[in-house]
């Protein structure tokens, strides 16, 4: 009995490291460390082995663009702020954030109860300018004539026609001030200037809109850019007007954008230049949104499979590793992707031989 309690914990650890060591063989051997490798770039191995269903092809190391993705946002190309030009209590804005408007689609009403009060004012004080002014011309011409018969003096004719070009004058000043305030109370009607879409609100009905100050905040969609900020390293690869891919929306889409504008300099504390790049029209991307910049900067060598041969469960990428024949189960781990291939960063060498799997029958 005693013996059995002392050897007891002995054979208990003597399990667990023999379950141990053979589960760690299990994996090497799944992993194929008990197996020949052919040495990469020995095609004779599979050259009459292709399997069924499928196709051979060899990995292979390219000389391409180091192609680098840096963050964008997708911005408007014109945005303008719809601000009054007269100061006056916002009656109604009739579009809301989100909202696609029209061109001379009315946007803003402001409260035009001073600017007709104003109006009529003016109104009124023209009527008595134009009467004072019609007495002065008549004064005027009944003076000439007296002059002419040499019953009124030079000097009483001169007073009256400076009298009657003065309140002439009033009558123009006073003309204009009313098509000033005409313009003023246009101007408590605020339209879109283009089609767009209303990105924000800065203000409410009720509130008090000042000159200067905006109501609401205008964009052009149908014209939209990338904006991104770039390595001041990789600034130099970068021209105007040349083409870039750009990957927006999920599921993600592939696009094209013209680039168009490049700061001429860095910033000196993220060392980056800002780079805007125009999408095509039609993009029915979301100003705002998150994007990829993708920007060749130089040049480097990648090994390359194709993508079709990568199967991918969860976070775990593989591919049918073909050695001497047999398939063999190989993880691997990718990188970016090159048209129809991947970058393998790890789990296979140059030469090696995978299988591309085809339709089975």
């Amino acid at each position: 009995m005693s013996h059995a309690q002392q050897t007891s914990p002995r054979t208990t650890l003597l399990r667990i490291l023999a379950t141990t060591i053979g589960m760690v063989l299990l994996l090497m051997w799944l992993e194929g460390a008990f197996e020949h490798k052919a040495s990469p770039g020995i095609a004779g191995a599979v050259a009459g082995e292709q399997p069924a269903g499928g196709q051979l092809v060899r990995v292979e190391r390219r000389d391409t663009e180091a192609l680098f993705s840096w963050p964008a946002t997708v911005a408007a190309l014109k945005v303008i702020q719809i601000a009054p030009k007269v100061p006056g209590r916002i009656l109604e804005i009739t579009a809301h954030t989100g909202q696609p408007v029209r061109r001379g689609q009315v946007l803003v009403r402001l409260d035009p109860t001073e600017t007709q009060a104003r109006l009529a004012q003016a109104r009124s004080g023209l009527v008595a300018a134009e009467a004072s002014a019609t007495r002065s011309r008549a004064d005027a011409t009944r003076l000439q004539n007296l002059y002419q018969r040499e019953a009124a003096t030079r000097q009483a004719l001169d007073a009256a026609l400076a009298v009657a070009k003065a309140e002439q004058a009033q009558v123009e000043q006073a003309r204009q001030v009313i098509r000033e305030i005409e313009s003023h109370l246009g101007e408590t009607v605020l339209q879109a200037p283009y089609d767009g879409v209303v990105e924000r609100r800065h203000q409410e009905p009720g509130d008090m809109a000042l000159p200067g100050m905006p109501v609401l905040t205008l964009l052009q969609a149908d014209t939209l850019r990338v904006e991104a900020h770039v390595p001041s390293t990789c600034a130099p690869f970068l021209a105007i007007g040349k083409p870039l891919g750009v990957r927006l929306g999920n599921p993600p889409r592939e696009l094209r954008a013209i680039l168009d504008e490049i700061e001429p300099s860095s910033d000196p504390d993220t060392r980056t230049v800002l780079a805007k790049a125009r999408l095509p029209a039609g993009s029915d991307a979301q100003p705002g949104a998150f994007a990829w910049l993708q920007q060749a900067c130089g040049r480097e060598s990648v090994l390359l499979a194709p993508a079709a041969a990568v199967t991918r469960i969860g976070q775990l990428e593989s591919v049918r590793l073909v050695v001497d024949g047999k398939q063999r189960l190989r993880h691997v781990r990718t990188g970016k992707r090159h048209g129809d291939a991947v970058e393998i960063l790890s789990g296979l060498n140059e030469g090696d031989a995978i299988l591309v799997a085809g339709e089975h029958r």
